[in-house]
């Protein structure tokens, strides 16, 4: 990215896709929206830790471990959460990852990666996912709400959930980029001037079958060239900027989650081994 691509961004009304990537940045917005709050006598409610699906947790140490390693692993959901959404993601049409508004299918429907027109489906993704009870009680769930305030400074002006299957196949890595699995290479994620991402595997995970892998500590202090550049990155430029003693990659049955700022680098792995179903809810601003 040059500086008539930024100038053109911020014309475009980008600006938070540029800036937002400036941990500063967002560190300034954040402080300013914390000020706003307070000064409209906005108070801070953990709620209810009785009607939580995250008992026992300390959302201050969780936060703190965001801060950071930029990720926190253990907020795992109940089993009958996890047999909600994946039932939900089971009977629910798919639409392709890279044909959004194209022919829908089922689940059922693909086999070894492929639907039922032949289309080669990497990604298979349910529409407005939040229309299941059991994901929008995650949302609303209170200690998770109160992890995301703590962290943004702030009620996150917006929420988006995802829901997918990611299909294994025979398709090689560069098959996949061209049906836009870009996220199996290293890259950053830039969502509004301030943000913070929690996901859910569904199903069984590990690294033969689309584990997130990521980079600790790889949203502080990036070089500058990674800043105002692509945000994505070889693993080998990964490795050498963070060290490759800081890659951990979050393998564990379903319901696993993680609370991730996700302005770290990360990726997932190619599923050669069976599918996977997540759930990832993003918070903002």
């Amino acid at each position: 990215m040059n500086a008539a691509s930024i100038a053109l961004r911020i014309r475009r009304a980008d600006a938070h896709w540029v800036l937002g990537r400036f941990r500063t940045v967002r560190t300034v917005y954040g402080q300013c929206r914390r000020w706003a709050a307070a000064l409209s006598g906005a108070n801070e409610t953990v709620g209810d830790s009785l009607q939580t699906v995250f008992p026992h947790r300390d959302v201050d140490q969780i936060v703190q471990t965001v801060r950071q390693e930029a990720v926190y692993v253990g907020l795992n959901l109940p089993s009958a959460i996890i047999a909600e959404i994946k039932a939900f993601a089971l009977s629910e049409p798919l639409h392709a990852i890279y044909a959004p508004n194209g022919p829908i299918f089922r689940y059922a429907d693909v086999l070894n990666g492929f639907a039922p027109d032949g289309r080669p489906i990497p990604v298979g993704g349910v529409s407005d996912p939040q229309r299941c009870p059991a994901i929008q009680t995650i949302i609303n769930d209170p200690i998770l709400r109160c992890i995301v305030r703590r962290y943004l400074g702030h009620e996150p002006r917006k929420v988006l959930a995802l829901l997918s299957w990611t299909f294994c196949s025979a398709m090689t890595d560069d098959e996949r980029r061209r049906l836009r699995h870009h996220v199996i290479d290293y890259h950053y994620d830039v969502e509004g001037f301030d943000f913070i991402y929690a996901s859910f595997y569904i199903t069984d995970t590990d690294r033969r079958n689309g584990a997130h892998v990521m980079m600790k500590r790889s949203h502080r202090k990036k070089p500058l060239r990674m800043l105002l550049g692509s945000v994505r990155a070889s693993q080998e430029d990964v490795y050498q900027v963070f060290g490759r003693d800081n890659e951990i990659t979050i393998e564990g049955p379903a319901g696993t989650g993680f609370v991730q700022d996700t302005s770290c680098y990360h990726r997932a792995t190619t599923p050669t081994h069976g599918d996977r179903l997540m759930l990832a809810i993003r918070f903002v601003n």
